[in-house]
């Protein structure tokens, strides 16, 4: 073999090394972009089911949730302090879903379901009445979606916490 030949033979070798190491790389990027994917969709699941658990093991945060839904000037300021504290939580919740929702981290399949949940609350009485009072400490962005979300018509069925009815729903609930 002369050099030539054995120059050829190396550098096809070499690129076909180089090709082979990056095939591997994508195929590696791939499985962590599926990670993180399926990370960030857990993540988003564990803080609105820690959310909602919390509220069904208080009885008086659940009750004044209720309450601050159908009426938000119905709370006492104790109570409305608790109501904007459990609504900030959620909707901070909601609005970390919808930045990685729309970053492309969390799937449209999923995210669909929150804001579903997040139209049935803030369609309230109560939680349009919070969220004309509080979405200012949201991004200009998120605060578009929500605007957005609630010219929407809700599923006929839909109730916050599955028995407080959406504004302009003829349904009486007892908030107690």
């Amino acid at each position: 073999m002369n050099f030539e030949v054995l120059n050829f033979v190396s550098q096809t070798v070499a690129a076909t090394g180089v090709i082979i190491s990056l095939i591997f790389v994508g195929l590696q990027i791939r499985q962590s972009a599926k990670a993180v994917r399926s990370a960030t969709a857990q993540s988003v699941h564990d803080n609105y089911a820690t959310w909602y658990l919390s509220l069904s093991g208080n009885a008086s945060a659940l009750a004044t949730s209720a309450k601050g839904f159908v009426d938000l000037s119905s709370l006492t300021p104790a109570e409305k302090a608790q109501f904007v504290c459990t609504m900030m939580a959620f909707l901070s919740h909601s609005q970390n879903a919808f930045y990685q929702w729309r970053d492309g981290a969390l799937s449209q399949h999923l995210w669909v379901g929150w804001e579903a949940l997040m139209m049935n609350l803030v369609n309230t009485p109560g939680g349009a009445a919070f969220w004309q009072e509080r979405s200012y400490v949201f991004s200009e962005d998120f605060q578009g979606h929500v605007a957005i979300i609630m010219k929407r018509t809700p599923n006929p069925g839909a109730r916050a916490f599955g028995v407080v009815p959406l504004s302009g729903q003829k349904t009486t609930v007892e908030a107690n």
